[in-house]
């Protein structure tokens, strides 16, 4: 079994009509994805969904601008002072092609944190495991085969595996039968 970890992290900050982030009530990520595998590599899509209740307080402001690194969060739902959110953070993991199935991916220790500045962060962990494809490999003990000097030579044409009509008739032994047959009851001569 194989096992890969790694850690995540994404910087938020909300509309001033819902306040700024002071505590951390909860938080969870779900990694939900789909599989795909070529001969290189076994690709997983999808998302880190993100689901968090905070604590807001209304009448402090954020203490700077903030940079393009964190995510405006619009949709927030507030209720006095507990706010909810969700957000989908994209999930592209690629994989050696010898993973195989079962592939396991959970996120742990999900933690939320408030900066006192106006920004809530979420950081996870990602754990990966999976099985790996062992190539066997046998070893072939060398054989001597002895062939007597042909008699006769017969020139044999291959035939394609696909083509089943020539495999047929190539298949058939040469020879000649008469089968006699009564056709509603008149005698049919045979001649011959």
């Amino acid at each position: 079994m194989e096992k890969k970890q790694w850690s995540m992290q994404e910087s938020f900050y909300f509309p001033e009509h819902a306040g700024v982030p002071t505590g951390v009530q909860s938080v969870t990520v779900t990694p939900r994805y789909t599989e795909e595998r070529t001969e290189d590599a076994v690709r997983l899509t999808g998302i880190y969904h993100i689901a968090a209740n905070v604590e807001f307080d209304e009448g402090v402001q954020r203490s700077a601008e903030l940079d393009d690194s964190f995510i405006l969060i619009d949709d927030v739902e507030v209720d006095g002072k507990d706010g909810y959110f969700e957000y989908a953070v994209p999930l592209n993991i690629d994989l050696p092609s010898i993973a195989e199935s079962p592939l396991d991916i959970v996120t742990t220790q999900a933690t939320g944190e408030t900066d006192g500045q106006g920004t809530y962060g979420v950081v996870w962990n990602v754990e990966c495991t999976y099985t790996e494809a062992v190539a066997i490999v046998e070893e072939l003990e060398e054989v001597q085969v002895v062939v007597a000097t042909p008699i006769v030579v017969i020139d044999s044409t291959s035939f394609d595996e696909m083509d089943e009509v020539l495999s047929f008739i190539a298949d058939l032994t040469d020879g000649v039968s008469t089968t006699s047959f009564r056709s509603n009851d008149v005698f049919v001569k045979n001649e011959g």
